[in-house]
Formats: C-alpha cells, sequence, structure tokens
C-alpha cells in the first residue's frame, strides 16, 4: 500500500485512536499542530535528543526542557490514547527496547503507535508485543506502520499452560460478572422500589402542602374579614367616644344652670325681705 505523503499518512492512521496524543520526533513537525487545529486532538509533542545512543533507553532521554513547538504542553506522565513516532527510530535507540519500554507505561490497553522513518519496524513491534494494523510505504519511500497496544482482552497466551490458566480465569471472570450483574439488578430492583416509596412520599407531601395553603388561604380571608370588623368596632367606639362626651358637656351645662336659678331665688327672696 503507497500513500500521497508521510505526513497525510501519520495523521490518517492517528485518527483511528482516541483524542490523546503524545508524538515524538527528531525535528519539530506539521503533524501535532495539524492534529490539534484540524481534527480537534489533545497533543502533547516530546523532541528527541539526537545524540541518543542506539542503546540509551526511551525514558531518560527525552530532554522535557526542549519541546517542538512553544503552544504545546509539556509530556504528562500518564497513559495516552495514540503515540506517534516520527524519524526517532531511524538512527536513534533499539527499536526493541524503545517499543518495550513505550507500551510499559505511555499507553492505554489497545491504544495505537504510529510509526514514521525509513526502516520496517513490523518485525520488532511484532516482538514487542504490538498487534499490526497496518504498514504503507509513502511516495519518499518512507514507511508508516500502525500497530495496537494489547489489551486483557486482545492478548493471547504464549503457551498451553498459559490458555488453560486464562480459559480457567476467564470462567471465573465470567462467573464473577454474572454475580454482579445479579447483584446489580437486586440493587437496581432495591433502587426502584426505593424511587417509587420516594415518588409516593413526595406525591402525599405535595397534598399535604396543598392542604395546608388551601387552609392558609382560608386563614388569610378571615383574617381580613377580622381586620375589618376590627376597623369597624374602632370607629364605632370613636363615635360612641364623642357622643359620651358630648352628653358629659350638656350634664355639666344642665348642672350648672339649675345652680344659678337657686342662686338667683335666694337673692330675689332676700331683697324682698330687706325692702319696706
Amino acid at each position: 500500500m503507497r500513500a500521497r505523503d508521510d505526513t497525510t499518512a501519520v495523521i490518517d492512521s492517528t485518527l483511528a485512536g482516541g483524542p490523546r496524543v503524545l508524538h515524538i520526533g527528531v525535528e519539530p513537525s506539521t503533524v501535532p499542530r495539524r492534529l490539534a487545529q484540524e481534527h480537534d486532538r489533545e497533543v502533547e509533542c516530546l523532541r528527541w535528543p539526537l545524540d541518543a545512543g542506539a542503546d540509551e533507553q526511551w525514558g531518560p532521554e527525552v530532554d522535557l526542557a526542549e519541546r517542538a513547538d512553544g503552544w504545546v504542553q509539556p509530556f504528562l506522565v500518564a497513559p495516552v490514547d495514540v503515540v506517534v513516532v516520527e524519524g526517532v527510530l531511524d538512527e536513534g535507540p533499539s527499536p526493541d527496547a524503545f517499543l518495550r519500554t513505550l507500551g510499559s507505561g505511555a499507553l492505554v490497553p489497545g491504544g495505537l503507535v504510529v510509526v514514521s522513518g525509513a526502516r520496517d519496524l513490523t518485525t520488532p513491534l511484532q516482538s514487542a508485543g504490538f498487534t499490526l494494523e497496518s504498514e504503507a510505504a509513502t511516495e519518499d519511500g518512507r514507511h508508516v506502520t500502525v500497530a495496537r497496544f494489547p489489551s486483557f482482552t486482545t492478548a493471547r497466551p504464549l503457551s498451553p499452560e498459559a490458555d488453560e490458566a486464562s480459559a480457567a480465569e476467564n470462567r471465573r471472570l465470567a462467573h464473577e460478572l454474572e454475580r454482579t450483574r445479579e447483584l446489580l439488578g437486586r440493587e437496581r430492583a432495591t433502587i426502584a422500589r426505593e424511587m417509587q416509596l420516594g415518588k409516593d412520599e413526595l406525591l402525599a407531601m405535595d397534598r399535604q402542602v396543598a392542604e395546608l395553603q388551601d387552609r392558609l388561604q382560608r386563614l388569610r380571608h378571615k383574617n381580613v374579614l377580622l381586620r375589618a370588623r376590627v376597623a369597624q368596632v374602632a370607629r364605632e367606639r370613636d363615635l360612641a367616644e364623642a357622643r359620651a362626651a358630648e352628653l358629659a358637656d350638656e350634664l355639666f351645662l344642665t348642672h350648672d344652670s339649675r345652680a344659678v336659678r337657686t342662686v338667683a331665688s335666694m337673692v330675689e327672696r332676700a331683697r324682698r325681705r330687706r325692702s319696706p
């Protein structure tokens, strides 16, 4: 299979994996920028040292202070979905050691590794435990190899004893899975009953709230009537007090007039007695 160019082949192969991508290259490349800007991938970049020896281990030789571009984030020690390797294995470290170290911590189970370079790395990838998915030669004579890091569902045992042990482990896991499903079913039924009880309680509480609101409305209406009655009684009391004040004034005037008439009568009788 022959691809148009190395960059296009690498990008197309990378898009088959997950969103988190680690790019390792000898020189700055347009692949990380295009993956991030055109395909919304989360890309982290590392530049491989040019003076790394053939037998050097991968991890310690990575210079974290020297990155391909300034916009990329520094490499975090956490598994990624895809690792893109451009030109690192042409003259750099041993492919077997590099790929084994790569698969031991940088990739998630089932993750992809996309290797671009002048060397055909099909055999080293398979020796390192990767499952080969595709291999293409570009127009400029470079190889783009895509392999998948095996997960526990795709790994194969290496011997009949391991096969039997794996089958026994699979049976045990299937039994555990069945028990877990049964427990989950019970938990779901219990949760469903509790949710139904909760709904019934909420409905009962809603009815109680509606009744309380109705009672509150009636009490408010009674309160309005009582306030109106109190205001009416207050007005009647004011009128009664005013009438009582008027009657008191009239009574005082009445008593005062009677006393004046009595005094006048006594004075008149006294005059009559003195006159000859």
